[in-house]
């Protein structure tokens, strides 16, 4: 018997398999066929913020899973989750407020990395902070402060996994002491020469966690990878522009049965 697969996200449209329902601001605004549909799916696809939890109450199987959506978006649960992992993550700690800042050069030397704890995607909003007046700005503009140390790469890697076990990644060289460059993922990211170990790890995170569709992302020092943070793309376009097409992917996986 074939797989009923529903998507509510338009991502998919082109694919014969599932059945495209939209996006749509309320559950009473889908008919009571299209509901059916979705209490019947096997699958449903890009569910959304909006629905996931709706569909992981009665136990419905997304893709992305409801890991991917509670995560996104929040560096905090992805620095917890890489703790409780126990997977290679630079020293990593969160300040909030006037008092607890002023605790931060007594727990870290220039240079390290601050982040916007929430709200930020694809890697984006973090910053090189080298000396006390951009500090004294991040604290000014961001609150609470995520705070990593600095680890000098020698290369830079991201793994992309998706459902679980189908992954590829792509890599960039970095100049030591190329600081800025390294934050702001400019430069050539390559597909070759990809680090099976890298991908392994990624893999496992992915597995572990529960995330169907996941970026890590992470840096080789030299001697070990370091996973930096996790980031879930089912809406956005990765601004690296190294990887395949990933909607076309999870296309031939939904084709072979794994999806």
């Amino acid at each position: 018997m074939s797989r009923i697969r529903v998507a509510i996200g338009e991502q998919l449209i082109t694919c014969p398999q599932v059945v495209t329902l939209g996006v749509r601001s309320q559950m009473a605004d889908y008919t009571e066929q299209e509901r059916r549909l979705l209490r019947a799916a096997d699958m449903i696809f890009y569910p959304t913020d909006r629905y996931v939890d709706f569909f992981a109450t009665f136990g419905k199987e997304t893709f992305p899973s409801v890991s991917c959506y509670r995560l996104r978006g929040n560096r905090l649960k992805h620095t917890a989750l890489l703790r409780l992992l126990n997977v290679p993550h630079p020293r990593t700690r969160v300040y909030y407020g006037h008092k607890q800042k002023r605790e931060i050069l007594n727990e870290f030397a220039f240079p390290f990395v601050a982040k916007k704890a929430r709200g930020a995607a694809d890697g984006k909003q973090v910053f090189l902070i080298n000396n006390w007046d951009k500090l004294d700005w991040y604290n000014q503009h961001f609150n609470p402060a995520l705070i990593q140390e600095y680890v000098a790469p020698a290369k830079e890697l991201r793994v992309i996994v998706l459902n679980f076990h189908t992954a590829f990644g792509y890599r960039r060289n970095v100049n030591r002491g190329d600081f800025m460059n390294s934050l702001r993922r400019k430069g050539t990211w390559k597909t070759d020469d990809v680090d099976t170990e890298g991908v392994e790890l990624a893999k496992i995170i992915a597995r572990d966690a529960g995330l169907s569709d996941v970026a890590v992302d992470m840096v080789f020092d030299g001697s070990r990878y370091w996973v930096l943070e996790l980031n879930f793309l089912c809406d956005e376009t990765d601004s690296h522009q190294a990887e395949p097409d990933r909607t076309q992917l999870i296309i031939e996986m939904i084709e072979k049965g794994e999806l």
